[in-house]
């Protein structure tokens, strides 16, 4: 890839005969992988390593590892004894059943199908 800066925080990308528009400031990509995640895209590494940044500015606070470590701050109260659960009636009279069938792993096997012209293998 290479990386041609267009002013301070924009930058034209090219990758494989493709020209991508990055807006660092506005952390945008023309490639729209880099908005939904807020994760950087290849453009944007690619502009990062070529101006020496950071990445870790780049990313969302959600996957910065002090956000994830204030998941666990939250205490979690442990249950009391399944005797002294207070469960409505109407739930516990629901009976859950499991799945009709169980689909088998791996790929499904051919099943001959007949035209008029000719014999087809369709996936079933």
């Amino acid at each position: 890839m290479t990386v041609e800066p267009s002013t301070e925080f924009v930058y034209t990308v090219h990758d494989r005969g493709r020209r991508f528009i990055l807006n660092l400031n506005s952390k945008t990509c023309s490639c729209n992988m880099f908005q939904p995640d807020e994760i950087p895209c290849p453009h944007a590494w690619a502009v990062n390593k070529k101006k020496n940044l950071v990445a870790h500015d780049y990313c969302s606070d959600l996957f910065k590892p002090e956000t994830v470590l204030k998941t666990y701050d939250i205490p979690v109260d442990p249950l009391p004894d399944e005797c002294e659960w207070n469960i409505p009636k109407n739930i516990l009279e629901d009976v859950v059943l499991p799945p009709r069938y169980k689909r088998l792993p791996g790929r499904p096997k051919k099943r001959p199908t007949h035209t008029r012209d000719r014999l087809v293998f369709m996936y079933f």
